[in-house]
């Protein structure tokens, strides 16, 4: 089986992506290479002349693609297999994370399709059947793609109102719905991600919404800018996985992915501002641990790249997981060689700092004043989502584990 699909970064061409037989490539266009400013596609992906094989390919198209039962249940609404990257994105890579479209030849780029309203009653059917219909698969006209392995749903946001972006259109927001089995993950997330703003880190706006009485969190795309009511721009993005070349299957650390050593040597290397980028990288490790979030790997971290430079993307997918008790709280990367954060102690923290290659008086400073932040700032949070009527159980519980986590970040920078 062969074939070749264009990958266009907005309207620009500027390479094809070819299947044959089980072996992916991919070669920038001879127009967009020879243009002065071209950014490459990935760090992994140099601009040149010769086609990357299907090591380096395979690493940067998969990372785009949904992960674990959803690529296998979006598989299914294709008619393909789970395994063939190059029909998945046929399929679904109209609309990916980034600026990055991926469409059949013969389709134009651009301000093509539509945005369909959908009314909050349909729209709560959709997400009804995301498990068996993820990303609406095989509907014709939507072509939508995210990474990760939760149930989401790229929409167009306009006045409260929602569409569908069908064509070429671009999201504007993800929705996303609860996980199975976990008690209020909607708002245990949009809590994370509201005090993560609070403290200073750079997020997107999130908040929980209601779709006819379904809580569903809703976070604003930071890779997409919007230009004009029904015109939206998309800015491209790598995240860490596809910047060092590692497949998606591979993205936990224990499992031979990303450490903290690799991410922070990434920026050093690749952001267009490193200093700056390197603290924000520190405050989001150190802001993980207060909140007990296990999950931060490095496909939870991106480059953007906007106005022709190349820096950390805001952060996403902040979650308490240490709240809940049948999910795993080690580490998804090791501070310092400990995977525990029960047993985290302060040579681990001095381990830590010659692993980042930040000194460890300026991680304690950093850390005893993300705390005093974090102390000043949940509470009053938490009391907004209890005038809010969100049943905030689960903030309740978070308080509890930042407590635990306050008090033994205290331990550490004596």
């Amino acid at each position: 089986m062969s074939g070749t699909l264009h990958v266009y970064w907005n309207s620009r061409l500027i390479g094809e992506f070819t299947q044959d037989g089980a072996r992916l490539s991919f070669r920038y266009d001879d127009g967009y290479r020879s243009q002065r400013a071209a950014l490459p596609l990935s760090r992994q992906l140099t601009v040149r002349d010769v086609p990357f094989d299907d090591s380096a390919t395979r690493a940067f198209f998969a990372n785009l693609l949904p992960e674990g039962d959803i690529r296998r249940q979006v598989a299914r609404q294709l008619g393909v297999s789970v395994d063939n990257i190059f029909a998945l994105l046929e399929g679904i890579g109209g609309d990916c994370a980034g600026a990055v479209s991926i469409l059949r030849p013969g389709d134009i780029p651009g301000p093509s399709g539509q945005y369909r309203p959908i009314s909050p009653e349909a729209l709560a059917l959709e997400l009804a059947t995301l498990p068996s219909h993820p990303f609406l698969a095989g509907e014709e006209g939507v072509r939508l793609s995210l990474a990760g392995a939760q149930h989401k749903l790229p929409l167009y946001v306009e006045n409260s109102a929602f569409f569908i972006p069908e064509g070429n259109r671009a999201s504007s927001h993800i929705l996303k719905t609860a996980i199975p089995q976990l008690e209020q993950t909607v708002i245990n997330e949009a809590f994370c991600m509201n005090l993560a703003h609070k403290v200073g880190l750079p997020v997107p706006s999130a908040q929980v919404v209601d779709i006819v009485g379904q809580q569903v969190y809703m976070v604003e795309r930071y890779d997409r800018k919007r230009i004009a009511p029904g015109e939206i721009e998309r800015l491209h993005q790598e995240d860490f996985c596809q910047a060092l070349g590692v497949i998606p299957e591979m993205k936990y650390e224990q499992e031979g992915g990303p450490g903290f050593q690799d991410c922070f040597k990434l920026v050093e290397e690749w952001s267009d501002e490193p200093i700056l980028d390197t603290l924000n990288l520190l405050t989001w490790a150190l802001f993980n641990f207060l909140i007990g979030n296990a999950d931060s790997h490095a496909k939870n971290l991106s480059f953007l790249y906007a106005g022709g430079t190349i820096r950390l993307a805001p952060f996403y997918d902040l979650l308490s997981t240490a709240v809940y008790k049948r999910v795993s709280n080690k580490f998804a990367m090791k501070m310092g060689g400990q995977k525990d954060p029960r047993y985290l102690m302060a040579s681990h923290l001095a381990r830590f700092a010659e692993e980042t290659g930040i000194e460890l008086r300026t991680i304690k400073a950093q850390l005893s004043e993300l705390c005093g932040k974090v102390e000043g700032a949940i509470v009053p949070l938490a009391e907004s989502y209890r005038e809010a009527d969100h049943r905030p159980i689960i903030v309740e519980d978070i308080i509890h584990v930042v407590e635990q986590r306050l008090r033994k970040a205290q331990s550490l920078i004596v």
